[in-house]
């Protein structure tokens, strides 16, 4: 019950930053001119004008195709690289000059190496998202498997645990905060990237059309754009992050109770 009751407190004070965030943003526009700053109003009329022409649903499906289809290559490749690397140390010190390499250099840089190599478009925007999504998981997935307990793994080996018994009740829950972390800023981080690189170098899509509305002086569609990628972002926080984070802190439990009862024995 307590639990509940300051979740519904987080969720009300959440609420209350955004009412302060709509309300600053209305005396913005009230102080500027329209084309500085619209009015939440004309924001959603804009809005409104993007849903009923098709404009909106047309190119977030290929936004969301890209971010995907990035999101996907980059975790299947950093959870592969990240987990050899937690087992052969040799291998995680050849390489970590890679990934100090990119998490290090400004996204933007391999943007315009990837705009170089692949063109414009949905090729550009999957490499990207998969480049800059590699590292993250990959040392989150390394990480986790580094800090699994020892002693966990002796008592498996003692009582001659099947392999999938273990990875089940040891190496799932032992890594799971990990790599829930590392999912969870993947996610986030690959819409943020594939609209980028969109924005620089597509045709198509929602970074595109936010490029027209800038240059085309679309104040309005401009903000309309930027209110649907909020959305989505909170909405990947509430749907996506927030459940991953609580599930990866009953892992937290279930390695807890594992080695106090390994402790016992």
């Amino acid at each position: 019950m307590p639990n509940s009751t300051t979740r519904l407190n987080r969720n009300y004070e959440y609420l209350g930053g955004v009412l302060l965030l709509l309300l600053g943003w209305q005396l913005l526009s009230m102080r500027y001119n329209q084309v500085l700053v619209p009015s939440p109003a004309e924001t959603l009329q804009a809005l409104v004008s993007l849903v009923e022409s098709g404009e909106l649903a047309e190119n977030l499906l290929i936004t969301f195709h890209r971010q995907l289809a990035g999101l996907a290559a980059g975790i299947s490749i950093g959870m592969l690289s990240g987990l050899l690397a937690g087992c052969f140390r040799r291998l995680d010190l050849l390489v970590q000059p890679l990934i100090n390499f990119l998490l290090a250099v400004p996204a933007i840089i391999f943007v315009t190496m990837a705009m170089v190599w692949f063109g414009m478009g949905t090729t550009m925007t999957v490499f990207l998202v998969s480049l800059l999504v590699f590292p993250v998981i990959h040392t989150n997935a390394a990480e986790g498997l580094k800090a699994i307990d020892p002693a966990l793994l002796e008592m498996a080996e003692v009582y001659r645990l099947p392999p999938l018994l273990k990875v089940r009740k040891i190496y799932l829950p032992g890594m799971r905060h990990a790599l829930i972390a590392g999912f969870s800023l993947a996610m986030a981080s690959s819409v943020r990237l594939t609209v980028m690189a969109e924005l620089l170098g597509a045709r198509e899509g929602m970074g595109q059309r936010i490029a027209i509305a800038r240059v085309y002086l679309e104040t309005e569609r401009l903000f309309a754009w930027v209110l649907v990628l909020l959305v989505i972002l909170i909405s990947l926080e509430f749907l996506f992050i927030r459940p991953l984070k609580r599930w990866a802190g009953q892992g937290q439990m279930e390695a807890g109770a594992l080695t106090a009862r390994q402790d016992g024995f």
